[in-house]
């Protein structure tokens, strides 16, 4: 059962996906439709799950599971792999890549291979302040209070 993305608790199980560009209204409006199917009918142990997903900032998409109502399993964590896969083909971009690092400049999102970005460090073109997005949280509070953390709060602090 799909439920409003700020309705989930904030204890809600997470999964983020990442792109390494900007994403344009095509390519959200096809993940939407896709997601939006998807979520309509996943299951668990042929139980309904309350979830729900969110695209923030046109290039990160988050699913996430009210485990509250039914904890997931692993098929169904499969299953929400298979539409990941199944957007990443249709829209032509690696939604899976965890060896990109998401970044904030500007006030504007870059991205940076993790190879690239241990260089960057060493080369002094990143200070320890400089905006991470950590996708390796688990949970909607989480998402709310450390998605964007600076580089020396992240796992990446040990690259200084």
């Amino acid at each position: 059962m799909r439920v409003d993305f700020k309705n989930m608790p904030d204890n809600s199980r997470i999964w983020i996906y990442q792109s390494d560009r900007d994403l344009n209204e095509s390519e959200i409006s096809i993940i939407d439709d896709k997601t939006t199917t998807f979520l309509d009918s996943w299951q668990a142990h042929g139980k309904n799950l309350e979830c729900s997903y969110s695209i923030i900032y046109r290039r990160f998409i988050v699913i996430a599971v009210n485990e509250n109502i039914n904890p997931i399993g692993g098929c169904s964590i499969d299953y929400s792999l298979q539409l990941i896969n199944d957007i990443s083909d249709t829209i032509q971009t690696n939604l899976l890549n965890r060896l990109i690092v998401n970044y904030k400049i500007d006030n504007k999102i870059a991205s940076v291979s993790l190879n690239d970005l241990k260089n960057k460090i060493k080369d002094g073109a990143f200070s320890p302040e400089t905006i991470i997005f950590n996708t390796a949280i688990n949970t909607k509070g989480e998402l709310l209070n450390n998605f964007e953390v600076d580089i020396k709060s992240s796992w990446l602090s040990k690259f200084f």
